[in-house]
């Protein structure tokens, strides 16, 4: 058994050799891996653990370059230059249904039957990849989109003893914080990060329905009186002074902002993904839920407390996959209690039911347990096909500029003129 690293169009190819395992399995794998940093190093570990186990079973890993930029343009290169592989990572709904329209994935439902990964994976889970009734994709990996970031002393400084959980409770942190020489909000704006406050804004206050039916553009509008609302909280929180000023937050990525909030305490809240943790206890050297922390955004509507951003990473199994069987039980292995733990090993989340929760850091740990019974919705800017989603991102980038109801109203007819264009 061998386990082959490669890269598309490089030339760096690596070898392992690997003991013996009870069950019987032999064949060839071939993983479009495209992740890179602490992520490709897990399924590096995951590919071998399982290669360890099977010395007949050899995996190809090849992971495509993108450039540096969105991945999916190394993905498609590796698809038009007729690179065969059987499964393909995934972090992209609006992508997975793009490959299922070309024809160019298969269902995992009949696996998922006869492996029993419901077990492993509750059904809220499995729903995020269903299309038309039919499984494409199996969640291994899980993070929270809805923490808002905070440092406790900073919190503590201020007066503020406790995280809010109503939208009022947030709001009534600001003149706290800026009595204590402290910016409320941090928002970076430069590029993407302002649709993680759009997209928690409409679930705290329309609900997850209402979320997914946007996304689908299926019965709700982009011009709906939902969607004005969630300018008009923004705008209440411009008004309440939350942030610096438009031309500093336009000039600011989320790195920025993690700066200002957690290293510096110059900033009392941002919203971004769970990988901020990473950045807080790597490179501030900060320990997880004492020097700093998160809470849930907070409920506009109670009706709509128990709503959830998330992103995820899942598996994908390509149309002319070699080996399904094979490909299977590498899904079986990674879902499993050995492959679960490998993952929560490096601090990172996974769906499965199978993993051991205490080697989370509290940080971790603390958002797992904000999956359970909760109502996830993938991040709505993943969920728009591509053209929506770079007005999306522009149009907020306007509307920071020109709040006004006027140009609110222009901005929510612009998106609906173009998702009807694209769906």
């Amino acid at each position: 058994m061998k386990l082959v690293n490669s890269i598309v169009g490089g030339a760096a190819i690596a070898s392992l050799a690997s003991g013996a395992w009870a069950e019987e399995l032999s064949g060839e794998l071939t993983i479009l891996n495209w992740l890179g940093g602490t992520e490709g190093e897990l399924i590096i570990a995951l590919e071998e653990a399982f290669a360890a186990k099977h010395p007949d079973v050899t995996i190809n890993d090849i992971n495509p370059s993108a450039g540096g930029g969105d991945a999916r343009a190394g993905i498609r290169s590796a698809l038009l230059s007729g690179e065969s592989f059987d499964l393909l990572l995934n972090t992209w709904p609006s992508f997975e249904k793009e490959l299922i329209d070309a024809g160019l994935l298969q269902s995992w439902d009949g696996q998922w039957e006869s492996r029993g990964w419901s077990n492993a994976l509750s059904d809220s889970w499995r729903n995020l990849a269903t299309y038309d009734g039919s499984t494409y994709g199996v969640y291994f990996l899980a993070g929270n989109r809805s923490g808002l970031w905070y440092r406790p002393d900073v919190f503590a400084a201020a007066g503020i003893d406790s995280e809010p959980q109503s939208w009022d409770d947030y709001l009534a942190t600001f003149p706290k914080l800026a009595a204590n020489d402290v910016q409320p909000v941090s928002i970076g704006a430069r590029s993407w990060a302002t649709t993680e406050w759009f997209e928690n804004m409409i679930l705290k206050s329309a609900g997850a329905d209402y979320a997914r039916s946007l996304a689908a553009h299926d019965g709700a509008k982009w011009t709906d009186p939902q969607v004005t609302a969630v300018f008009d909280l923004w705008r209440g929180m411009l008004d309440a002074n939350c942030c610096e000023s438009t031309e500093k937050m336009l000039a600011m990525h989320w790195p920025d902002t993690a700066d200002a909030v957690m290293r510096d305490g110059t900033a009392g809240t941002m919203l971004i993904g769970a990988w901020a943790n990473q950045r807080a206890a790597g490179e501030y050297g900060q320990a997880p839920g004492e020097d700093y922390s998160f809470f849930q955004f907070p409920a506009v509507d109670a009706a709509h407390a128990n709503t959830m951003s998330i992103d995820g990473k899942n598996w994908l199994l390509m149309d002319g996959a070699k080996d399904v069987e094979l490909a299977g039980a590498f899904i079986d292995f990674v879902l499993s209690e050995e492959g679960s733990n490998i993952i929560a090993d490096l601090n990172i989340a996974t769906p499965s039911a199978n993993v051991d929760t205490s080697k989370y850091d509290p940080i971790v740990a603390k958002y797992v347990a904000a999956y359970s019974g909760a109502d996830v919705v993938f991040v709505l800017d993943d969920l728009l096909p591509a053209e929506l989603s770079g007005l999306f991102r522009t149009s907020l980038q306007n509307f920071l500029q020109d709040p006004s109801p006027e140009n609110v109203a222009k901005i929510q007819a612009a998106l609906e003129a173009k998702a009807d264009e694209v769906y």
